[in-house]
């Protein structure tokens, strides 16, 4: 049985730290801080990542064919679900099918719904052919037993509604038959039903709803595009905008990039914080460390005198450097982490790209990187007090009274 008074590596370094309360407080915090600036930024960027990639998955599309005129209204459907409706000028859009490289083309009208019970704001509706569809369809073949009929909808992961029961648009009553899995992307806030229901839908609303929709006949807002095996997206995206004038063309790359672009602002400002603060800890946090390390130099110089080596002396300043940044850091990271999950929805909403909570293998080297950051600063700053204690003579000290 082990005498609880013994004396022990990891006890000396519990007192040391319960000794100097208000300094460590000071040191946590900074730690804190630099994990959490730079969690964040990392958060962030593979989130919106990590939810593009699942939300082109779930399109199922190489490319995305618009009006040239709706670019950004079609960028923001597909990142955020913002509701719109839009056609294209004729429906000549039926030669996409033809271009050289396209392996099939399926249409789809976006129809900007009002008010519902289900959603504190207006909805994305997207009418699709479900013999042609290849965004819903993969769902629809994961999910035996399920179909897409007359007045039946698929809503996303954000409506709130169950399965089996119905939700009211322009009038007309859908039931609910699935909702999809969640993408962070528009996806996420959007209803999808039939081109005929939706032609229906019109119909009724001028005796039905508070306002008239019109759905123009034969005409659609977007075509989807897969293109053919070994052909590059890029080539047949130029050719589409080539043979048919007035249409504007969304690929996978453009949308990553323009989130980046939408991103590198609050990222800059995360890292460039980072930085900062970095910069800052490692002369304070180093000043701190030799207060300390000037303050005991009678009890290093004791510790020497009984027989303790410099290498044992430097092994406590570093373990006394090191707990506090591993205190900091998880403090940080999960200050920071539980911020932006919980807040997910209103950061995508206000920086309008698409989020979705990083996978957790993402999570944890994010979370590693940012204690790496901290060990190194930790261990920088502990140089000049490591210092101080290998070239001080203990005997010397300790006949000065340590000062």
């Amino acid at each position: 049985m082990s005498d609880p008074g013994a004396f022990t590596f990891s006890r000396l370094i519990r007192r040391n730290l319960a000794n100097r309360p208000y300094r460590n407080v000071t040191t946590v915090f900074v730690f804190a801080l630099i994990a959490a600036t730079v969690f964040s930024a990392q958060f962030l960027l593979n989130g919106a990542e990590q939810s593009l990639d699942k939300g082109m998955s779930r399109m199922g599309a190489d490319i995305l064919v618009i009006p040239e005129e709706n670019a950004l209204a079609g960028q923001n459907i597909l990142l955020t679900g913002q509701p719109t409706s839009f056609f294209f000028a004729d429906s000549g859009f039926e030669r996409i099918s033809n271009v050289p490289g396209v392996a099939q083309a399926s249409p789809e009208i976006f129809i900007a719904t009002l008010f519902a019970s289900c959603c504190a704001a207006p909805v994305q509706m997207i009418a699709i052919d479900p013999e042609n569809d290849f965004t819903v369809s993969p769902w629809l073949a994961e999910n035996a037993g399920v179909k897409l009929g007359q007045d039946d909808i698929i809503i996303g992961s954000n409506i709130i509604q169950n399965v089996g029961k119905d939700l009211m648009f322009y009038g007309h009553n859908f039931h609910v038959v699935g909702i999809l899995d969640p993408t962070g992307m528009g996806v996420d806030n959007s209803v999808f039903t039939r081109i005929e229901d939706a032609y229906v839908m019109a119909a009724e609303s001028d005796t039905k709803a508070v306002r008239k929709l019109t759905i123009p006949e034969g005409k659609v807002s977007a075509v989807l595009v897969r293109v053919e095996p070994g052909v590059s997206p890029s080539t047949v995206a130029t050719r589409v905008e080539e043979e048919i004038p007035g249409t504007e063309t969304i690929l996978p790359d453009g949308l990553l990039n323009a989130v980046k672009g939408q991103m590198v602002a609050v990222t800059t400002l995360l890292y460039g914080s980072a930085l900062a603060v970095t910069i800052i800890a490692i002369p304070l946090i180093g000043v701190v460390s030799a207060m300390v390390a000037h303050e005991r130099r009678r009890e290093v110089a004791l510790l020497r005198a009984l027989g303790a080596t410099r290498r044992f002396v430097i092994r406590v300043m570093l373990a006394e450097s090191f707990v506090l940044a591993i205190i900091g850091s998880l403090m940080g990271i999960g200050a920071a982490a539980g911020f932006l999950i919980i807040y997910q929805d209103y950061i995508t909403y206000t920086l309008q790209v698409p989020l979705i909570i990083p996978s957790a293998l993402t999570l944890l080297a994010g979370g590693a990187i940012s204690l790496f950051l901290a060990f190194g600063i930790a261990g920088v700053s502990s140089l000049y007090p490591a210092y101080l204690i290998i070239h001080s003579e203990p005997f010397d000290t300790i006949r000065k009274g340590g000062v």
